[in-house]
């Protein structure tokens, strides 16, 4: 979506409020998100644009809800994540301000796009590792099943011949 910004750009307001949703499908050559997420709705962002003599701050929020799997037994989750976005828009990309490219946004036909910059934001701040509990019990590596009790191969599994020495010592410990 483009944000149209001539009324900052004239002077005739000092800060222009938005709130809007990304349809990430909609948006050509926008960063992918990990293969096992998938969002369960549009990105919504929401913030202000504020201009001090010529020096133009973009800050949001953005927030997006998700569905994925347990890493550890792969039961489904969702989860929602808001992060806050900011960056610094110019008028014209001449100028010269020493900061990082990745955060500037320039102003084009009297307004900005930013929603590749959302998504590839968003891609970014997702979590690496999702977990249904903290002491999730995960998978039997031998039946499959949820180490959770309904597992039995802990019972009737052979115990490494290397490690019978360790079982024998704990045995002994136990008395």
């Amino acid at each position: 979506m483009k944000l149209d910004l001539t009324a900052l750009l004239n002077k005739r307001m000092p800060k222009a409020d938005f709130d809007f949703t990304v349809d990430p499908s909609s948006v050509e050559g926008a960063a992918g998100f990990p293969e096992d997420i998938a969002l369960t709705g549009d990105i919504r962002v929401c913030g202000s644009i504020t201009d001090n003599n010529g020096y133009m701050a973009l800050e949001a929020t953005v927030s997006a809800d998700y569905k994925t799997v347990c890493d550890r037994c792969l039961k489904g989750l969702t989860g929602h994540i808001e992060f806050p976005f900011g960056r610094i828009v110019r008028v014209s990309a001449s100028e010269d301000g020493g900061e990082d490219e990745d955060e500037l946004l320039y102003v084009s036909e009297g307004g900005i796009d930013f929603d590749r910059d959302v998504i590839e934001e968003l891609s970014l701040e997702l979590p690496i590792y999702h977990l249904c509990s903290e002491d999730c019990p995960g998978l039997c590596p031998v039946c499959g099943k949820r180490l959770d009790g309904s597992c039995v191969c802990e019972k009737t599994k052979e115990t490494d011949p290397r490690m019978e020495t360790f079982r024998k010592l704990l045995d002994k410990m136990k008395e």
